[in-house]
């Protein structure tokens, strides 16, 4: 059989409130990545939660440039899950054209990279 050209990877999404990193939703891909549920995120789940090692307020910063010219941003780094393991990969961002309580929502989709 020949080797194939395409391999499939986890995935999944999830929205938050740009300004504070509060998850606002994820969906059954997000759970089976990094464990976190629904419940979580009723009970507060936050992005520094489970991307500790990045600076969030630089990474608004950044985004904020990024989001002039563009309203899509994509980057390469670890997450860390439920469990505590790290995973790799690169996280899909975009603005949405709608505001929550006077602050942006930002859609994240997220696929894991070896």
């Amino acid at each position: 059989m020949a080797e194939s050209k395409m391999q499939a990877i986890e995935y999944g999404r999830y929205s938050m409130e740009m300004r504070s990193g509060k998850i606002l939703n994820i969906d059954e891909g997000f759970t089976k990545l990094l464990g976190y549920t629904e419940d979580d995120v009723n009970e507060g789940l936050v992005f520094k939660q489970f991307v500790p090692d990045v600076e969030y307020d630089e990474i608004i910063k950044d985004l904020r440039k990024k989001f002039i010219d563009n309203i899509y941003s994509c980057y390469e780094h670890e997450m860390v899950t439920k469990s505590g393991s790290r995973v790799r990969v690169v996280s899909f961002i975009t603005i949405q054209n709608k505001l929550l309580e006077g602050h942006r929502v930002l859609e994240v989709g997220i696929a894991a990279i070896n």
